[in-house]
């Protein structure tokens, strides 16, 4: 179990504070539960690839196949690096 902190970028540019725990890490594939409060998110906008931006600087693309207010079951592929 991989685990720590970050925040996840919607498409419309808000970010949500959460916690995450990863179950499985395979080579840059990620799965696992975002633990946040989505209460006073539309819930269309979950429908779209959203970001996590780990503490650690990690980014991750990921897909949401599960939703409640109070966390995110998603599936994901950790972002390329960015040429600087």
């Amino acid at each position: 179990m991989y685990t720590g902190k970050g925040t996840l970028v919607l498409r419309d540019g808000q970010t949500l504070p959460l916690s995450y725990q990863f179950s499985s890490d395979y080579d840059d594939i990620r799965a696992g539960y975002l633990f946040c409060d989505t209460s006073d998110v539309d819930p269309a906008e979950l429908g779209y690839s959203l970001r996590i931006i780990c503490e650690d600087g990690i980014q991750i693309d990921v897909a949401v196949i599960h939703s409640s207010d109070r966390y995110l079951a998603v599936t994901g592929r950790v972002a390329p690096l960015e040429a600087a």
